[in-house]
């Protein structure tokens, strides 16, 4: 399994897409199967985890070559707070909240929501904010 893994490359767990979830969760239990399953064959397992392994590499490669598919994969940034105003409909659909967008903000140092220029929340599901710039003096 090691190996797989090396071999899919790297991504810290906060930058982690939704197919990479879903690849990580199949790894466990391909793994777990080979451990307390009925088959204990070393060959089966292995071969299970290399096919994930080459297809999340063919994924990765069809997401680099195609955009539109890697918007399907992945999703899209989409932006919650624009200029002063709130995207309600997006924010449900996300299930993303004003405290969850005004945390992100916090953390940046900014307190004030005509401080935020842009809010998006990410294909990962964290959410980026875009300081106001300051007027000139």
């Amino acid at each position: 399994m090691l190996i797989a893994v090396r071999l899919i490359g790297r991504r810290t767990v906060s930058q982690l897409a939704p197919f990479d979830l879903i690849v990580l969760f199949l790894f466990a239990g391909i793994t777990i199967t080979a451990v307390i399953g009925e088959d204990h064959s070393f060959v089966a397992s292995y071969s299970a985890i290399c096919t994930i392994g080459l297809m999340h590499i063919l994924v990765s490669i069809l997401k680099g070559r195609y955009d539109s598919f890697g918007r399907l994969v992945d999703g899209t940034p989409v932006v919650v707070f624009e200029r002063g105003r709130w995207h309600e409909n997006r924010m449900k659909r996300l299930r993303v909240q004003r405290p969850d967008v005004m945390s992100a903000a916090r953390q940046r140092g900014l307190q004030r929501l005509d401080q935020i220029k842009y809010a998006v929340v990410e294909r990962d599901g964290k959410v980026s904010v875009i300081e106001q710039e300051e007027p000139p003096a």
